[in-house]
């Protein structure tokens, strides 16, 4: 069924531009010579490597183990461990990850280590997707099982499975569910299992009309799995907005959605979770798309995790004009890089390549007040408002007026007249929140231990004093001490 255009509050129509790369079939890599894979491509803590520089892995491999909610990571092929150091990264501000540097066989072999993918229980389930590795496809890269943990002790009713991909350009998430709508179905059902949830209902925007197809196919003999169509509008893809447009139900303040009776996932996660399910497959590879008017030949190609951006490059048939910006990720919530020989991670759903004429216009002006930002706002803030404050360096008061709460989706800037960067805004207070509330808790810590050390030298100076104390009365109970006699010289004749 297709549903009202008013699902959601707010929100934009921006130019998709995405038959740039929606006509062809996924393109499979080649494997490549070298292999860059960071050790932090996940939310939480950086993965631990388990292997030495010089050691020969095999494919599937665990190569580093993830800690602090992070999650493993597996070698896509057969080779060797070059280096395990610091490398550029295709991540916001430019920098340098720690990655292993893996130098892959020239014939790589036909094994590949399988995950132990047999279980009885829906923890047993969760800790198989836990071993691969498996994070979330759709750009928030949190480990999914982490996500569904969250699940054991809730009552979920409905898992909505996110197939919008709503950012312009991107079309990825379309080929997954075009080409691979049997592992992305199987994924569902195992999702199902993993959090007891009563029914699935899987929410394509109608631009997607051969992955809606494909879907409705594949789901015809679920009863408890509905495939609906939902109105292409940008931000439809957010979580939060996702869950109003199917369910109806507005995810509170502070809360999230597995305290409403929903879990949500997106549709090449699903894929991934079939593939470590049924054939004990680690997550070593992912569909990315390549476009934007800069480069030769948009595609979609299926690339080992760790593949260098200039691979994916010559493969497209390299730029047919320089690059005037190089987006990682979608135009609207996407960031930029400089550097194409930074690899891409399991959370890197598109590169583009944009000319002069794609980019929005630089030149701001005076905001003239006409609340465009205010409607285009999916969360009902008002945009105009935050910017005035963090332009004061008031960042309490932003707070106060729902900063928290925004998605960082671009629609205010999009939508603004006056080109104001609204984005960077929010983006640059939420950082510089984040980095103040750090420095807050490490002071905190400093005094803590600082009054620790205080006590402690206190009590050990009573205690010392209390020592001597005691001494001293123990000399005075036994009375004098008796003197020493004094030391009489020996002579020459003594001491021989």
């Amino acid at each position: 069924m297709l549903f009202s255009k008013r699902l959601i509050k707010g929100g934009v129509h921006p130019n998709g531009q995405k038959k740039l790369s929606n006509n062809n079939a996924i393109v499979k890599l080649a494997p490549p010579k070298r292999l860059f894979l960071s050790l932090k491509q996940h939310s939480g803590a950086p993965a631990k490597a388990v292997i030495q520089v010089g050691d020969k892995v095999t494919a599937g491999q665990m190569i580093a183990t993830g800690q602090g909610g992070s999650a493993n990571i597996h070698a896509p092929y057969s080779g060797t461990i070059e280096s395990i150091a610091e490398h550029v990264a295709a991540i916001p501000g430019g920098g340098k990850q720690t990655m292993v540097q893996l130098l892959c066989d020239s014939e790589p072999n036909n094994n590949y280590i399988k995950l132990h993918h047999h279980y009885q229980s829906r923890a047993e389930l969760i800790d198989i997707i836990a071993d691969a590795g498996i994070v979330g496809m759709g750009g928030a890269i949190f480990p999914a099982a982490t996500k569904l943990r969250s699940t054991l002790n809730k009552e979920i009713d409905t898992l909505l499975i996110n197939g919008c991909e709503c950012e312009p350009y991107l079309t990825c998430d379309d080929l997954v569910m075009q080409e691979q709508c049997v592992q992305v179905v199987g994924g569902v059902r195992y999702l199902l299992e993993a959090c007891a949830a009563k029914k699935a209902i899987i929410g394509v925007e109608d631009n997607k009309p051969l992955a809606l197809q494909a879907l409705i196919d594949a789901t015809s003999e679920d009863d408890n799995i509905e495939v609906q169509t939902l109105p292409t509008h940008y931000p439809m893809g957010s979580a939060k907005q996702f869950i109003q447009a199917l369910c109806k139900v507005e995810v509170p303040k502070g809360k999230r959605s597995t305290d409403v009776g929903v879990f949500v996932q997106n549709v090449a996660t699903c894929a991934a979770i079939y593939n470590a399910l049924r054939f004990g497959n680690a997550m070593t590879q992912r569909v990315v798309t390549l476009s934007g008017g800069a480069l030769e030949q948009p595609m979609n190609i299926e690339a080992p995790i760790g593949t260098l951006i200039s691979e994916l490059v010559a493969t497209c048939g390299g730029l047919k004009l320089s690059a005037a910006r190089i987006v990682v990720g979608g135009p609207m919530m996407g960031h930029t890089i400089t550097n194409m020989h930074s690899p891409i991670m399991k959370g890197t759903s598109g590169i583009l390549f944009l000319n002069e004429d794609e980019l929005p216009q630089t030149t701001s002006s005076p905001c003239v007040s006409c609340g465009r930002c205010v409607a285009a706002c999916p969360m009902g803030l008002l945009p105009n408002a935050m910017a005035e404050l963090i332009a004061n360096d008031d960042l309490e008061a932003a707070q106060k007026q729902g900063l928290n709460s925004c998605l960082l989706c671009g629609s205010c800037a999009f939508i603004c007249p006056a080109s104001l960067p609204l984005t960077q805004y929010f983006s640059y207070a939420t950082t510089e929140i984040g980095r103040q509330k750090k420095m807050q808790q490490k002071a905190q810590l400093a005094r803590r231990l600082n009054q620790q050390r205080t006590r402690r030298l206190e009590q050990e100076a009573i205690k010392k004093a209390a020592e001597k104390a005691a001494k001293k009365a123990a000399r005075a109970a036994g009375g004098t001490r008796p003197q020493r006699s004094p030391r009489v010289p020996k002579t020459a004749k003594q001491e021989s």
